[in-house]
């Protein structure tokens, strides 16, 4: 049979296609190939197939190094063949073939065995030599940035579990250059970034480009767009992720955006509950002068942060850090609040890693030593306050003994009313006495 596909015709190769024989003078005009089990009545209903024996590959064309699946062995099954066209709708041509592109590009690219013939097609130097490999990419490349539904279809590609293998083999394969062409395009939207990043299956692919063009100035299209739509990143258990891999992957000059949003957003962030997990990954990560703003800003915001039920896990991880100069300004912040924090739920956990802390230790206990008899005594009795009564016996038991001996004398008075309830475990320490290899 003739050769009936043209220049701006390609016809998809089978996975288990013998590698064609090119001669070096190869012309792209003369490329195509075919897939198997490609789309038999509609590519939708790939899934199902695909769980069906394939026909074995005969030769289409005169040439034997072109392959294709005679209709015969289709079992009456409409054609099995599909190609790209150049053309914007799907359609067949003189052979029945469909042509793949747009949301025929698409249901095939998400069916498994679709997924799998597309990805040899860009990967597989067993079956394709380098020069058609190359060829397959840019064909492939100029049909998933053509629009369905004015979506470029890349990017349902990338939300989907096996069409997401496929941008990721074509993103492998690409030269510098249709790698900028991919950011644009899905930069270009910033709504439709962002649905990227925070999908299980799309932030994968970012990521991935964020590995591949970090030593290039390419990254500036993601730092960009990520810096715009920051916050709503940093609030998503999966987009956070994209910002967590830039700061894992790049260095300080390209992360200054990021490391300058954090900053401008950290109150705000600080208090939302994906939030503070996501500033608390910047607390590890920051470097720089701006590591010093972020820290202080939180240090001198402790009093508002440690009220607030996400907050004060990002004030207890700048207390973590074990920085004498953080953890000396977090402690002075928080003086004259240590009573009233010590007898709620979020606070008393912050008053408690002050407690740990040797730079902020002693602004908590003067605190409590200033405390009325009454109220110290509701504290060491409070569900949260005993155990911070106890973190501060056992922390003054060595290197602050003026101040644990003056508590001692504060709390004996009361040792009969601390028997019970909640203050029985105060009561239990201060007769047992503190052991010194107990001190916290």
């Amino acid at each position: 049979m003739e050769k009936q596909n043209s220049n701006d015709d390609f016809l998809i190769n089978v996975v288990e296609t013998p590698r064609s024989n090119l001669s070096m003078n190869f012309s792209m005009d003369d490329l195509s190939g075919s897939v198997r089990d490609l789309s038999l009545r509609d590519c939708r209903d790939s899934y199902s197939r695909t769980q069906q024996a394939s026909p074995m590959p005969t030769p289409f064309y005169d040439n034997n190094n072109i392959w294709a699946l005679d209709k015969s062995t289709n079992n009456g099954l409409a054609s099995s063949y599909c190609y790209f066209s150049q053309n914007q709708e799907p359609r067949r041509n003189d052979n029945g073939e469909f042509k793949l592109e747009g949301k025929l590009l698409i249901d095939y690219a998400t069916s498994v065995q679709g997924s799998r013939n597309l990805q040899n097609l860009l990967s597989s130097t067993e079956l394709f030599s380098t020069t058609e490999i190359l060829y397959f990419t840019s064909e492939i490349l100029m049909r998933v940035l053509d629009l369905v539904h004015d979506l470029p279809v890349i990017y349902y590609l990338m939300l989907h579990q096996y069409g997401c293998y496929v941008c990721s083999k074509l993103i492998d394969a690409c030269n510098p250059q249709q790698l900028e062409l991919i950011l644009l395009t899905i930069t270009r939207n910033p709504n439709l970034f962002v649905r990227i990043c925070c999908d299980v299956h799309g932030v994968k692919m970012i990521k991935k480009l964020i590995r591949i063009v970090k030593g290039t100035s390419f990254i500036y299209y993601l730092t960009d767009i990520l810096f715009k739509r920051f916050n709503q990143l940093m609030i998503n258990q999966v987009g956070s992720y994209v910002i967590i891999s830039c700061l894992d992957c790049l260095n300080v000059e390209q992360n200054s955006l990021l490391y300058g949003a954090v900053i401008d957003n950290c109150l705000l962030l600080s208090t939302n509950k994906i939030g503070c997990v996501s500033v608390n990954y910047f607390i590890d990560r920051i470097q720089g002068s701006q590591r010093q703003i972020l820290l202080e800003l939180i240090a001198n915001n402790a009093v508002f942060l440690s009220w607030d039920p996400s907050g004060n896990h990002v004030v207890q991880k700048v207390l973590g850090l074990e920085n004498p100069m953080y953890s000396a300004i977090t402690g002075a912040t928080l003086r004259g609040h240590y009573a009233t924090l010590s007898v709620q739920k979020w606070g008393s956990h912050v008053v408690e890693k002050c407690l740990s802390s040797q730079a902020a230790v002693i602004y908590v206990v003067e605190d409590l030593l200033r405390c009325s008899t009454n109220q110290l005594l509701q504290i060491a009795r409070d569900q949260f306050g005993n155990f911070v009564i106890q973190k501060a016996l056992r922390a003054t038991k060595k290197g602050h003994s003026g101040l644990h001996l003056k508590l001692l004398k504060r709390l004996e008075p009361s040792l009969g009313v601390l028997q019970y309830g909640y203050g029985k475990n105060v009561y239990n320490l201060i007769i047992r006495g503190v052991p010194i290899n107990d001190i916290i």
